[in-house]
């Protein structure tokens, strides 16, 4: 991600653009960026570690909703970038999908593992 100026550049936006008005208009202005700051401060003291956020959520591919199949997509967003790059589709990654014909529930780990 490093390799094209452009995007190196933003990779680093985070580590200088906090919100000054008490809000948080990012995830670096959460409680939770604070507390890995706090845990990892080696971590936290390099602007160019990435600051991964991994979701994942089911839904039924064929809109019928007494059908047994779903399947789950497993995303990983860049909290490095700026927030109106954050979330646009050029900078999510879709890393799995685990096909069904159920919910993964909670052997979701085994998909996750390799990932991970």
């Amino acid at each position: 991600m490093f390799r094209a100026s452009e995007i190196a550049k933003d990779l680093t936006w985070h580590f200088t653009h906090t919100s000054k008005d008490g809000k948080m208009h990012h995830p670096v202005d959460s409680p939770a960026w604070e507390t890995i700051d706090d845990t990892w401060p080696c971590f936290a003291s390099d602007p160019c570690n990435l600051r991964l956020g991994l979701a994942v959520d089911g839904f039924n591919p064929f809109r019928n909703l007494s059908s047994t199949h779903s399947t789950w997509p497993v995303v990983l967003v860049t909290y490095n970038l700026p927030p109106w790059k954050c979330m646009s589709k050029e900078n999510l990654m879709l890393t799995l999908l685990i096909p069904g014909p159920k919910q993964p529930r909670n052997d979701i780990d085994v998909y996750l593992q390799p990932l991970i």
